[in-house]
């Protein structure tokens, strides 16, 4: 709890703490001062007393009211608190006339008029009556304003200020008694008139309202027993005019109050009975609703928020079961029962849906089950059914089916509640779903990442560095993984393998199949040397693990830095182009792709080359995914512009030769989404010669040097 809560609800208990504290003082003001001041011969002294009962009245009355603010207002419970004090000042009234009487008659025989003993029982009587006239007459205040819409406070604290005048009238000379009686009228006219006000029947319950008519007519008889008995001359009549005949007369008007309230609380719950029923219909539909709208801003789950829907279907439509008919394909499945057996709901939805006219029907519509043929076979007696679809994005998903084991047949009214309360459902449903797709989305998204993770990890982080040699290497994935895969392989000091290949497919299936493409190529390239004979060997491994709709294409090559020459053979892969002297040229070993054969004549297909390498050659290696990248026109990139590019910047450096490749790419397919994988090699030959002219390569280990991404 915050500071400044803790203060607020603090300063809250204090000022209340305080307010009954001045009742208990002014309370013991009062009993000392009738002990050794009151005395009923001097108008001054009377006067005192009525102010000070009419303070300690007023204190207790806001100590109470601050007390009952503190809690939720139940109408019913104020009713029964009523009843429940109007009782004891009934039980008081009947019976204590002997025990009062016995005591007062042992003060007097004292022979001392104001006797501790008499003062005590007087004041414990009074204070009692006090108390009560305070909590009905705050009970009758809180039951005035409850539900009230507009503001009615002048009427009711006019009533006020008319019940204090009569009350301090009461003391007035025998001249001055119209003044008395003109008030006390007033005052009963405005109780009739205030009386009337309560607008808070309407809001309770039919079950409530028959409870409310039974405590009515008995807390009315007690009032207007408790009025006769207070107007009677009686023992404890004398004591408290004795005590104060302001707070007597206040009694009167108070149980004048109880007696005509309740009168007119009686009749007012009996004429809205009638409408009770169709009221708390209302008042439950718009509850459900309500909790529906929650509902859909709300992450719920989507086999509990339907059978939610179903428990409250029942209740809505004021039927004994129901359940949802949704739809898969072109059938309706049978989901969240609620009171009605697994096996009867899909025979009457399978009967709704194939023998009906109403099948896909957009509206809700209510069925007779006279006609039914397997009726006898359901394991309960059903009459009617009434159907409201199920809509999303204006396309029916379902249908809420309710079920009425009686002879009652489902009328306009439960057919509109069932309709709106479908509308509610059928986005609630809807937003449930879209909430199970999107944590879906978010666990594959993860997954996603660790598959991204992985396969970064599976590239080569750094490409190697020679002295004779440049290298660059460009990967980007059409998705958040792709399928196209590249390596070098250390062979030793003066060789070294290089790899492309193409998985068929794209995505997570294809990054999976890449990885092990990876680890086939890694282990092959350090027991054989030549690039036809791994390709074969990687064929044979991957008959165990390629399904029929999967192939990789592929080109291997081995470099020898000492002989410098470039061996290739190529498994279906796009061709590797060598450009000399300004000049491409395609070369094209023959061979099929990876897992498409496994016979002999994948061996067969299989062509190894060997070229002698000249100064500045540039050999690139490709995926189909830069040729086949398309613009808004839907044209491809195409080989001759690739060619061109590639040629025109066989000059530079071969970071710089990647780069500008990237950037037309990137240009030229701008306006149309990446649809494939696109993966770039490049190597470039440099001789170097040494002071003599004559051609020099140290025998270096490889060094790293980071790729261009």
């Amino acid at each position: 709890m915050s500071k400044l809560n803790f203060l607020k609800i603090n300063g809250v208990e204090l000022k209340s703490n305080l307010k009954f504290q001045t009742f208990l003082g002014l309370a013991a003001v009062l009993f000392l001062f009738r002990i050794f001041f009151y005395s009923a011969d001097s108008l001054f002294w009377v006067i005192i007393n009525e102010l000070l009962v009419g303070l300690t009245f007023v204190s207790l009355y806001f100590y109470l009211l601050d007390l009952i603010h503190s809690k939720i207002v139940d109408p019913l419970a104020l009713v029964m608190n009523v009843g429940i004090i109007n009782a004891l000042i009934f039980f008081l009234f009947t019976f204590s006339s002997v025990i009062l009487g016995s005591l007062i008659s042992k003060a007097e025989s004292s022979n001392i008029n104001h006797s501790l003993l008499y003062n005590l029982i007087s004041f414990v009587f009074s204070m009692f009556i006090l108390a009560s006239a305070a909590t009905i007459f705050l009970a009758f205040r809180e039951l005035y304003f409850y539900r009230q819409k507009k503001n009615v406070s002048t009427y009711f604290n006019t009533m006020i200020v008319f019940f204090a005048l009569a009350s301090l009238s009461s003391f007035l000379s025998h001249d001055l008694k119209y003044l008395k009686d003109t008030f006390f009228i007033i005052s009963v006219l405005l109780i009739l008139i205030n009386s009337i006000r309560i607008s808070w029947i309407a809001f309770i319950v039919k079950k409530e309202k028959i409870s409310l008519l039974v405590l009515s007519v008995i807390i009315s008889i007690l009032f207007f027993v408790n009025l006769v008995k207070s107007s009677n001359d009686n023992l404890y009549v004398q004591m408290l005019t004795a005590f104060s005949p302001s707070l007597n007369l206040f009694l009167k008007i108070v149980m004048t109050y109880g007696a005509i309230y309740f009168s007119i609380l009686f009749f007012t719950t009996l004429f809205h009975i009638p409408t009770a029923e169709a009221f708390d219909r209302k008042a439950q539909e718009v509850n459900f609703l309500q909790y529906f709208s929650k509902l859909i801003t709300e992450s719920v789950d989507f086999k509990e928020l339907t059978e939610t829907v179903t428990d409250i279907a029942v209740k809505v439509c004021n039927a004994h079961a129901s359940w949802i008919a949704w739809k898969e394909d072109d059938s309706f499945k049978s989901i969240a029962n609620k009171h009605i057996g697994y096996y009867d709901s899909i025979n009457l939805t399978k009967f709704i849906f194939e023998n009906r006219l109403e099948k896909g029907s957009e509206q809700s519509f209510i069925i007779k089950l006279k006609r039914y043929l397997n009726r006898p076979q359901l394991s309960e007696e059903i009459y009617y059914l009434a159907a409201a679809p199920l809509k999303a994005h204006n396309e029916v998903k379902g249908y809420l089916i309710a079920a009425r084991k009686s002879d009652i047949i489902f009328d306009d009214e439960d057919r509109n509640a069932m309709d709106t309360f479908s509308d509610y459902a059928s986005v609630a449903i809807e937003n449930s779903r879209l909430v199970e797709e999107s944590i879906e989305k978010e666990r594959l998204e993860k997954e996603l990442d660790v598959a991204r993770e992985i396969q970064r990890k599976i590239l080569p982080a750094k490409n190697p560095e020679y002295k004779n040699l440049s290298i660059s290497s460009v990967f980007i994935p059409a998705f958040e993984v792709g399928g196209d895969y590249y390596d070098f392989f250390e062979i030793d000091k003066s060789k070294f393998g290089f790899v492309i290949a193409d998985v068929s497919g794209k995505g997570i299936s294809a990054a999976f199949i890449m990885a092990e493409i990876k680890g086939i190529f890694e282990s092959l390239s350090k027991t054989i040397e030549s690039p036809k004979d791994i390709l074969i060997k990687a064929n044979e491994i991957l008959e165990r693990t390629l399904d029929r709709k999967s192939f990789v294409s592929a080109a291997y090559g081995v470099m020898d830095l000492v002989k410098e020459t470039v061996t290739i053979s190529r498994a279906g892969h796009c061709p590797v182009i060598l450009i000399r002297n300004n000049i491409v040229e395609n070369l094209r070993p023959s061979g099929i792709g990876l897992g498409l054969n496994f016979s002999e004549q994948f061996v067969n297909s299989l062509e190894e080359i060997e070229i002698k390498l000249h100064n500045n050659d540039v050999i690139v290696l490709y995926t189909d995914g830069i040729t086949e990248a398309k613009n808004k026109e839907l044209e491809d990139f195409g080989s001759a512009h690739f060619e061109k590019i590639l040629v025109d910047n066989s000059g530079c450096d071969t970071d710089e030769i990647s780069n500008r490749v990237m950037h037309e790419v990137s240009v030229f397919s701008q306006s149309h989404a990446q649809h494939d994988d696109i993966t770039l090699v490049i190597l470039k030959w440099k001789q170097k010669f040494n002071n003599d002219g004559e051609k020099e390569w140290q025998n270096s280990a490889p060094q790293l040097k980071t790729q261009v991404m």
